[in-house]
């Protein structure tokens, strides 16, 4: 299981990656306007994301952040790429490190809220993939209506190319 939770972990950098390159391509204005789906921006979207995917980072080691990232604390892409590639780089570490058997013990945490929780490890490490799996979609749509549509976010490419090779999905209708 480990292998597979680190690989979905990777996965989400690689996406997070091609996301970013794309979004490098706005200007402030773009960053910043309101734009559906996700948090109110791309910007705003980006920073929900990478917040949340600290927060759970420490609470499937059991810690219980009180507060999120917020835009003050990333206010623009160099800084949400800085923290995003050390997060990268604790996560790794964090799964060279553990085992088959810390995947399987419990989770403690407590939300902001004071309400506390207990999960499997590895179904906390789970749910983050899953939630990050949405919001780079949401940035991805967001993207795309702001006219760069960012490339294939797909795992099966993700797989593909790390075995060499590249997705070429066919073409709709045919």
């Amino acid at each position: 299981m480990k292998e597979q939770l680190a690989s979905l972990f990777d996965y989400g950098d690689w996406v997070t990656a091609r996301l970013l390159d794309t979004t490098g391509a706005l200007n402030v204005e773009q960053f910043t306007k309101p734009v559906l789906p996700g948090f109110g921006s791309v910007h705003l979207t980006l920073v929900h994301l990478l917040g949340a995917e600290a927060l759970w980072f420490a609470r499937w080691q059991s810690q219980s952040p009180a507060t999120m990232l917020s835009a003050d604390d990333l206010p623009d892409l160099p800084a949400i790429r800085a923290r995003w590639a050390a997060l990268s780089a604790d996560r790794r570490a964090w799964f060279t490190a553990t085992d088959e058997t810390s995947l399987a013990e419990t989770a403690h945490w407590t939300n902001m809220r004071g309400h506390p929780y207990a999960l499997v490890c590895w179904q906390v490490i789970l749910h983050c993939a899953n939630h990050a799996t949405h919001h780079r979609s949401e940035v991805a749509a967001m993207l795309t209506e702001l006219g760069h549509e960012p490339p294939t976010t797909d795992l099966l490419a993700f797989y593909l190319e790390q075995g060499g090779e590249q997705w070429q999905p066919s073409a709709v209708g045919r």
